[in-house]
């Protein structure tokens, strides 16, 4: 019996080992991380503030590096994102972001490191563009 039972639980660990498929992140960017870049960030950083600040708007701008050269998300490095630096409590951006009364909860900044550790997947055309979208959190 316990034979049987040992290839299924290779191949289930094994499974679970793999990296998420591209649908799956496509999946999470759209339902997880453009909903809170959209509602906390894309406000601000639009394209409205002189270069080389941070533009949300498409992943050909999200990608480019700060004026220290710093990248602003690097993927499978959120340790080294200024994204995660500016948005988590305790980070080394010099003013913690988003500028509003309410800031990005433990969870969605969770989720960002996550969105980043699997290699911060963005997807191309109109579903990889972000437009600002109003909440009661940042009017």
């Amino acid at each position: 019996m316990i034979l049987r039972i040992l290839p299924v639980l290779f191949f289930v660990t094994a499974c679970s080992l793999l990296p998420p498929s591209r649908s799956e992140r496509e999946h999470y960017f759209l339902t997880q991380v453009k909903p809170v870049l959209q509602q906390h960030c894309v406000q601000c950083h639009n394209g409205s503030l002189p270069p080389p600040a941070l533009n949300l708007t498409s992943k050909a701008t999200a990608f480019k590096r700060s004026a220290t050269g710093r990248q602003y998300i690097l993927p499978d490095d959120p340790d080294c994102s200024l994204l995660i630096s500016a948005v988590q409590r305790g980070g080394t951006h010099p003013k913690m972001m988003p500028r509003t009364e309410v800031s990005l909860t433990e969870d969605q900044i969770g989720m960002l490191r996550e969105w980043i550790e699997d290699g911060a997947y963005w997807p191309e055309g109109e579903a990889g563009r972000l437009q600002p979208k109003k909440s009661a959190e940042n009017f």
